[in-house]
C-alpha cells in the first residue's frame, strides 16, 4: 500500500516535476545531452518517493534535489526554493503562481 506524501508536498513535487521537464526540453532544444542525462537521473526518483512517503523522505528528496543543483549552479530553475517556498503558494495545490509563468516556461 502507498503512503503519499502530505498534499501541500506533492503541489511542491508536481510544481518542480513539472519544472524539470520545461528544463528538460531546453535541454533538448539546446542539444545539451549531458546536463539532460543529469536531470533525467535525478528526477526519475520523485515519483516513486512521493508514493512511499515516511518521516524521512523530505530529507531524502532535498538531498538530491541539493546535489542537482550543486552540480549546476547558474541553471535557474531552483527547485529547492520551490521545495522549501510559502506554503501559501499551494494551498489551492498545483497551478500557476501569478506573474511567474515565464519562470516556470508555461509562457514559451
Amino acid at each position: 500500500m502507498f503512503n503519499l506524501a502530505p498534499p501541500v508536498v506533492q503541489a511542491r513535487l508536481l510544481r518542480i516535476l513539472h519544472r524539470a521537464f520545461v528544463q528538460a526540453r531546453n535541454l533538448a532544444l539546446r542539444g545539451d545531452g549531458q546536463q539532460l542525462y543529469e536531470l533525467a537521473d535525478t528526477f526519475e526518483l520523485l515519483p516513486e518517493l512521493m508514493a512511499r512517503w515516511d518521516e524521512t523522505t523530505l530529507g531524502r528528496i532535498r538531498s538530491i534535489l541539493m546535489e542537482y543543483e550543486s552540480g549546476h549552479p547558474h541553471l535557474g530553475y531552483e527547485y529547492l526554493s520551490l521545495l522549501d517556498g510559502d506554503d501559501t503558494a499551494f494551498a489551492n495545490g498545483f497551478n500557476v503562481v501569478a506573474g511567474h509563468e515565464e519562470e516556470t516556461g508555461l509562457s514559451e
